[in-house]
């Protein structure tokens, strides 16, 4: 039997509280439409033929820290106030709606380039009208803390940052972890690492990206839903958040499943005929028409793949590629209109479907491991942690999986049967930092 739950019901103001419990009593009666796409789980690992080290993520807050690396400084005038901003363990619409309440503004007022994790320790620049500066004592929540406050012209905008720093601790890692680490950034460094979006960005149980699956098939208002796990979830599609976080989920799920279907295919590093590449100096993008040269250009690293964000506005590939992402979109029962229906939700753009994460360091602790690295914005540091957390367990087969299936050369690393790291070359060795604490770095 289905069990039912509630779950991402917001408030649209457009009905009262009597109408909304009759709305809920009228939904509890009608079968749940059942969602037939659920997130991909788990998402395949470059780094496979690899044993990883193991651990836990999380355990206490402080485990994982984000700093906001900023597109540009606060100049110090203007009718904006930049704050920089530590939370711990909250949610970043909670962070913006409670600094809004103990100003005294809307919280559309408020303006953040980036939403950080919320079980974590995050430091971040958020922006507030100047008129608030003599208000900022009255922000008396423990789990917030302003660290500085400068002026600047306009107000921090979604998208306004470089990237973030990150330092994540795994407790309980395997007796070996220093030397799978050192394998796994070694490999990393070189081939860099799928872009995937991670699992939270689908919500619980995949729940938002089935939310985002009946926005596309015209669903609207209150609607059940039956997930592949046998809940079933009620949503208020009247909710403008919930719309916006449900398209984005859509056009990520259907990212992911492009990126995987390319490494099962062996061209995630293989230039196709009609692909949109983006350079990697200025972010400009072309289709490729000539598979060749873009191939060298991104073996040298001047070009990388994208990969789709459906949508109307969406740069299109041609040719070989663009055959191949229709297949994709098609195995998932959708077609471009259904994200044409979603409007200004889900416009379209392209995604890189490759990341390179800087500055990888390991910090080898007593029964622990510190992963510090830096990643540009968007791209998902549990996905790095995936590729060198798992699998614990040596996995012989798995050697017979080599980098060459996802189209990448094999100098940089060579494993044995059970993927213990045994030569690696200096380039890929270059910038991987594995140290012990307490020793000499």
């Amino acid at each position: 039997m289905a069990r039912r739950r509630t779950a991402n019901v917001g408030q649209s103001g457009r009905c009262n509280q009597g109408q909304r419990r009759a709305s809920y009593r009228a939904m509890s009666a009608t079968p749940a439409h059942i969602c037939p796409l659920a997130p991909l789980d788990p998402l395949p690992r470059l780094t496979q033929t690899l044993p990883g080290c193991g651990g836990r993520m999380r355990v206490e807050i402080e485990d994982f820290e984000v700093e906001e690396i900023a597109t540009y400084a606060p100049s110090g005038d203007g009718e904006h106030l930049f704050l920089w901003v530590e939370k711990r363990d909250m949610a970043a619409e909670t962070m913006r709606k409670a600094i809004a309440r103990a100003l005294g503004v809307a919280a559309g007022d408020i303006g953040m380039a980036g939403m950080k994790d919320r079980r974590a320790v995050t430091r971040q620049w958020v922006s507030v009208p100047r008129r608030c500066e003599s208000r900022l004592p009255a922000i008396q929540d423990d789990r917030i803390c302003v660290l500085d406050a400068v002026a600047h012209r306009n107000k921090l905008r979604t998208g306004h940052l470089d990237g973030n720093r990150f330092s994540i601790r795994l407790r309980g890692p395997v007796a070996d972890a220093a030397e799978r680490i050192g394998a796994k950034l070694a490999m990393i460094t070189e081939h860099g690492l799928p872009n995937f979006y991670g699992s939270q960005r689908m919500g619980h149980g995949g729940a938002t990206l089935a939310a985002g699956w009946a926005l596309a098939h015209g669903a609207h208002g209150l609607v059940r839903l039956q997930l592949n796990d046998g809940t079933q979830h009620t949503f208020d599609l009247g909710d403008r958040q919930l719309r916006r976080l449900a398209a984005s989920a859509l056009q990520a799920e259907v990212f992911n499943r492009t990126v995987a279907a390319r490494m099962a295919d062996g061209i995630f590093a293989t230039v196709l005929l009609g692909d949109v590449c983006r350079k990697t100096d200025t972010g400009g993008q072309f289709v490729s028409d000539d598979i060749e040269r873009e191939q060298l250009r991104l073996t040298s690293q001047a070009l990388e793949i994208t990969g789709p964000m459906w949508g109307p506005k969406m740069p299109q590939p041609a040719a070989d590629a663009a055959a191949y992402e229709a297949t994709v979109l098609g195995s998932l029962g959708l077609v471009l209109g259904d994200f044409s229906a979603l409007g200004h939700l889900a416009e379209g753009t392209r995604r890189p479907i490759r990341m390179r994460p800087a500055n990888l360091r390991c910090v080898v602790e007593q029964d622990a491991v510190l992963l510090q690295f830096e990643l540009p914005a968007g791209a998902f540091a549990t996905t790095v942690v995936g590729e060198i957390v798992g699998p614990a367990k040596s996995e012989p087969e798995l050697a017979l999986t080599s980098l060459s299936h996802f189209g990448l050369a094999e100098s940089a690393a060579k494993v044995d049967v059970v993927g213990v790291l045994v030569a690696a070359s200096s380039a890929a060795l270059a910038g991987v930092d594995v140290t012990t604490a307490g020793g000499n770095d």
